[in-house]
């Protein structure tokens, strides 16, 4: 499913850049970076990274 691996690929990203600016947008629990944010982080790093491995694996083995 491509069209899947993009939108994992955008939420992941979404979800990374509210992670890392909770405090700054209102959304944070507390001042500083929690483990919420630092949770965030992680799982949206490993979103982005396994959905961009999935994407430029498929682009590699479209015939050109």
């Amino acid at each position: 499913m491509p069209a899947l691996d993009w939108v994992v690929l955008v939420l992941g990203t979404v979800l990374g850049i509210v992670a890392l600016t909770a405090d700054l947008i209102g959304v944070g629990g507390f001042p500083g970076f929690g483990w919420k944010q630092a949770l965030g982080t992680v799982v949206a790093l490993l979103l982005v990274g396994i959905a961009s491995v999935r994407i430029v694996r498929r682009e590699r083995r479209r015939p050109g």
